[in-house]
C-alpha cells in the first residue's frame, strides 16, 4: 500500500519523530515507513460477505423444502 496525494501522518507520529535524537537518519526514515505502513492498514475496511436475504436466521436447525423451512428440534 502506498500513500496517496491526501495522506496526513497522525500527530502522535510526528511528534515521536520528532524526539528522536540519538537516532540516524535511517533509522528515522525506516521509523517513519513502519508508521505510515500501520496508519494505512489501520484505515483498511474489510467488508463482510453479503446475506441471502431469504436464508432463515436463528439457532434452531431447519430442514429446507422447495415449499417451506420448517425447524427441527
Amino acid at each position: 500500500m502506498k500513500p496517496g496525494k491526501t495522506f496526513k501522518m497522525s500527530k502522535t507520529t510526528k511528534r515521536m519523530i520528532a524526539l528522536m535524537k540519538k537516532s540516524t537518519a535511517e533509522q528515522r526514515n525506516q521509523f517513519k515507513r513502519m508508521m505510515i505502513d500501520a496508519q494505512l492498514c489501520s484505515e483498511v475496511v474489510v467488508k463482510a460477505p453479503t446475506r441471502d436475504r431469504n436464508a432463515p436466521r436463528g439457532t434452531s436447525n431447519y430442514t429446507v423444502t422447495e415449499t417451506s423451512a420448517v425447524s427441527v428440534d
